[in-house]
């Protein structure tokens, strides 16, 4: 990307702010850092006429406005908006109905998720170096349709629970993905260094960062690195509004996710085992039963 893409306007919505934080880290990743948000379909619309962004990144299901209503909406000239203004929509549901009512709406492109950053980015480089010629007939009004919005489409069998293509790797493994979950691990580490006896606001905000990765975790499909979030939240939430943390349990879970985040599939068997440790530490430390062998056993 040029230097001067710091100058160029994004406006992200969706209901979901993890999908907007998402969205916000890539892109500053790579230097963009004018990056507005909505929440529905209406703010949306508010705010592409105050901001007047250049690139509109939305969600084909929000409240008030969906995706492919603004983009119509906008094809058709609302307000002093420019027509040509380009529209990336996500969507879960990449269907050929879909794809056949977006093309028709004027969106430029569609991003199918879960997706990872360099998917993201694609889009964002389609649309800035490589924009299709608009058009304005009677019948439509949009990107020429002639180039395919999403090239990597192969059919119904593209959803992410289909069969993984030859040396196709997990979603979680991209290296963009695996960033950002390490930078959530890092926050997770700042934030109980600084964790002092009894400090309940700063353990709500360890817990805060412990759920963002929880959640990253789930997007990315990284089953084994969310259940390693949710155990330290189980041991969080345990413990309540004492706020007696016990430092090892934090750094024993900071340590496991650390691990986590540079072992690949190939190592299932031992990131399984990391976390299966993470359990069994929060248990012995709430005094809890265990299942073991599918017998539930005191914890020692």
């Amino acid at each position: 990307m040029s230097p001067k893409t710091k100058a160029i306007q994004f406006l992200v919505c969706d209901e979901n702010p993890h999908t907007r934080r998402l969205v916000a880290d890539v892109l500053a990743g790579v230097g963009f850092e004018k990056v507005q948000f909505a929440t529905d379909g209406i703010d949306l619309l508010k705010l592409a006429v105050e901001f007047q962004p250049r690139v509109v990144i939305t969600s084909s299901r929000v409240p008030g406005v969906s995706g492919l209503d603004f983009t119509r909406m906008i094809r058709g000239g609302y307000q002093d908006l420019n027509r040509a203004l380009s529209i990336i929509v996500m969507t879960d549901t990449p269907t050929q109905k879909f794809i056949d009512a977006a093309r028709k709406s004027g969106a430029d492109e569609l991003l199918v998720r879960p997706f990872t950053g360099q998917a993201l980015l694609s889009r964002v480089e389609a649309v800035l170096l490589r924009p299709r010629r608009f058009v304005e007939s009677v019948n439509y009004v949009g990107p020429c349709r002639r180039r395919r919005m999403m090239d990597e489409y192969g059919g119904p069998m593209r959803r992410f629970t289909d069969p993984l293509e030859e040396n196709e790797r997990p979603l979680w493994e991209a290296e963009t993905n695996r960033e950002l979950v390490k930078k959530c691990i890092t926050r997770i580490s700042e934030l109980a260094g600084a964790l002092t006896p009894g400090d309940r606001r700063k353990l709500r905000e360890v817990y805060a960062a412990v759920q963002d990765t929880e959640q990253l975790a789930d997007d990315v499909r990284d089953q084994f690195m969310g259940d390693a979030a949710r155990s330290l939240g189980r041991y969080i939430t345990a413990i309540g509004g004492s706020g007696g943390v016990d430092q090892d349990v934090l750094s024993t879970h900071v340590d496991a996710m650390q691990k986590l985040s540079v072992l690949t599939s190939e190592y299932q068997a031992e990131r399984e085992e990391l976390v299966l440790g993470l359990v069994k530490v929060v248990d012995k430390r709430l005094g809890r039963k265990a299942v073991v062998g599918g017998a539930p056993q005191r914890a020692a």
